[in-house]
């Protein structure tokens, strides 16, 4: 076998301590040996430079730069990817050990596949969750994603690198979260797949969960999704400004039932937190709560598990 890398795995990190010792450890444990890490800090005010310089590992090359977003920084480690396949990683989850393996046998087995995700296990404090089911063929993913609703998880994915820099990387809107729009492009020009089995532990914890980051993330997946539906109709871009600067004169309701779909979107990811660790009553009653807030919500998260169940 060819002893030289392959795979480019792409982790951005901002202030990733305590949890980034143990997610970059589960990179190093890959039963998959061709590989390289492109590890991004960008700015970190933690522990985080300190851990990352200590690292006496060949593989792993380090950069860092002032504070300037996940896109940007995303966008400047990905001019070192020069391998077949990317990975993406996240600084506080955990992979298992098998993931690079089965992922790259995958996509060398289905040429026509351009990413392909995993399913995905919450891990809260205390222990792990069920497994989240997410939909494994392109058609479903596709048109879940074109919907707004969850159907890959970002730092579960293997793709090829060529297709992500032929897209044009990561975009750089305002600092918005940019998965979910590379996800789009990335459906546009390949097929997208999710592997049947879990091989990505994804943390859990307020740290990373609040309102005002919920309601950046609903605002990139609904600003990705209108900029894929033009594309697909051939209509002309539009400016993030403009466009929400049209859909909050579609009318008072219209704005109050996306910010409750938001808070009820939060309620249920702080009851997962709760649930994960230890805290069942406050767990149960947020679920609950969250259910009150969007009924609407609920029913179509309990007929998309059941279909794919």
């Amino acid at each position: 076998m060819d002893p030289s890398p392959n795979v480019s795995v792409l982790m951005t990190v901002y202030n990733g301590m305590p949890y980034l010792a143990e997610a970059v450890e589960s990179i190093r444990a890959q039963t998959y040996p061709r590989w390289k890490m492109i590890i991004v800090d960008d700015g970190s005010t933690d522990d985080s430079g300190d851990y990352l310089d200590s690292l006496d590992d060949d593989r792993i090359t380090v950069i860092h730069q002032q504070n300037a977003g996940t896109a940007v920084a995303s966008n400047h480690g990905l001019k070192l990817c020069d391998t077949e396949f990317l990975a993406r990683m996240d600084s506080d989850d955990i992979c298992d050990p098998t993931r690079l393996e089965k992922q790259v046998a995958f996509l060398q087995a289905h040429p026509r596949v351009g990413l392909v995700g995993s399913q995905i296990v919450p891990r809260g404090e205390l222990r792990s969750g069920r497994v989240i089911p997410l939909a494994t063929d392109h058609e479903s993913i596709y048109s879940q994603l074109r919907k707004g609703q969850h159907a890959m998880c970002h730092p579960t994915i293997l793709m090829r690198t060529e297709l992500l820099k032929g897209i044009g990387g990561y975009w750089k809107q305002h600092g918005m979260f940019d998965a979910w729009d590379m996800f789009l492009r990335m459906g546009e020009v390949g097929e997208l797949a999710n592997l049947p089995e879990p091989l990505l532990e994804y943390r859990i914890h307020t740290g990373s969960i609040n309102g005002k980051h919920m309601r950046k993330l609903q605002a990139s997946i609904e600003f990705a999704c209108e900029l894929a539906r033009r594309r697909e109709e051939n209509l002309p871009e539009i400016s993030y400004e403009a466009y929400f600067s049209q859909r909050d004169r579609a009318g008072v309701l219209t704005r109050l039932t996306k910010q409750l779909n938001v808070y009820a979107l939060l309620q249920y990811r702080l009851a997962s937190i709760d649930l994960l660790g230890g805290r069942q009553l406050r767990g149960y009653a947020r679920l609950a709560w969250s259910a009150a807030c969007s009924p609407g919500r609920l029913v179509n998260r309990l007929l998309r598990q059941l279909k794919l169940a």
